[in-house]
This record gives C-alpha cells, structure tokens and sequence, in this order.
C-alpha cells in the first residue's frame, strides 16, 4: 500500500508558502489598531533587518477638509512592500485610496506589492476629516519582502501620527440649561409681569 505521508507533507509547504502569498492583494486588520501584527498573524516573519515605516502628513484639519498623507516603508528585505492603514479615536473620518491602494472593511491596504526605489517604498492615500471635533489617530502598518511570496525572511514595522480635528461640533451632551432654561424663563417672564399689574389695578380700583 502506498503511504500518503509525502502527500500530505507537501500540502502543508504549500500552504505555509503560499500565506505570504495569499495575502499579496492586501489584507485588513494589521494596521496595529487592532494590536494584531503581520508576523503573529502568521503571515510574514523572520527578517533580520526591521524596516522604517513612517507616517506623512497634515497634524491638524478642520472638520470636512481633505488631507494628503503618505506612508514611507524604508530598509528591511526591500524587495517589494506592502500596508495596512486605520483610523481611531474620533469616529466618521474617510479614506481613500490612491495609487497602489484599495478600501477593506473601512481599511486601506495594499491592491498588489509595491516594488523598493531607491530603497523605500510609498503609499500615497487622502483622509476627510470627521464633523467632530478631536484627536483623530491614524495607525500604519508596513511589510517590507524579499518578495520570494513565502512568509520568511520578511519584516515589518507599525506607525501612527495624530490629526487634531477643530472647526466642528464637540459632541458633548446636551445639558439642561442648552434645552432651554435660562430662555424659558425670560419667555415666561411677561405673563407673569402682567399678573402682578392686574392685582395692583384691582386693589386701586378697591380704593
């Protein structure tokens, strides 16, 4: 009998090799948002070289404006390059995509690897802020490969930089006096006034 052990055996490279390269067309949830990096997932590892990954772009937006940002892998295997890029702490900011890049469940990631020149690679991507004022967080993850579409000899590096909201509603609660106490009041004010001059005129007429 035949024994299926090689079989088997080889199933497994393949899929251990091909997770790197499942994952070329992007993949979501690796931002560090998530605190879910891409080597625990299982999907890239074991580079002796940590890249640089960096995050560019305005600090502060008002609500509704558009801003240009870009995410910079440096160094690493330097091959071929891919991302992860999320947004927290303010909710109702947009994203979206440029060269390169693709939307995933409210996520930008990477559509195909982006090829190393002269020894980075970059992301290019837009972001409308939200109509609530506050600090809005981007997070960025970055792979840089040696691009052989196994899920060694890889590495990658995460990145954040804050984006001060203004210009747009706070989102407090609204408090009693704002539903109208100080202006209830004033409103009431002439019915009573008018009462107090009645009883004066009925007690002169008495007299």
């Amino acid at each position: 009998m035949r024994s299926f052990l090689p079989s088997v055996g080889a199933v497994v490279v393949c899929l251990v090799a091909g997770s790197a390269f499942a994952n070329s067309t992007g993949i979501n949830g690796r931002s560090g948002k998530q605190s879910v990096s891409c080597t625990a997932s299982g999907c890239h590892g074991g580079g002796t070289s940590t890249p640089t990954v960096t995050l560019e772009g305005p600090t502060a937006l008002t609500a509704g404006q558009t801003g240009q940002y870009s995410l910079i892998i440096t160094g690493g295997p330097g091959v071929k390059a891919g991302m992860n890029v999320a947004t927290g702490g303010v909710d109702g900011a947009t994203l979206t995509a440029g060269a390169g890049t693709k939307l995933m469940n409210g996520e930008l990631t990477h559509s195909l690897p982006k090829a190393f020149n002269s020894g980075s690679a970059r992301f290019d991507f837009s972001l409308v802020a939200p109509a609530t004022n506050g600090t809005l967080k981007l997070y960025g993850a970055g792979n840089s490969v040696n691009g052989d579409s196994a899920a060694t000899l890889d590495a990658h590096a995460n990145a954040t930089l804050d984006v001060v909201i203004t210009g747009g509603t706070d989102g407090k609660p609204t408090t009693e006096d704002e539903g109208g106490g100080c202006s209830a009041a004033t409103t009431g004010a002439p019915a009573v006034l008018i009462a107090v001059f009645a009883a004066l005129a009925a007690r002169r007429r008495k007299a």
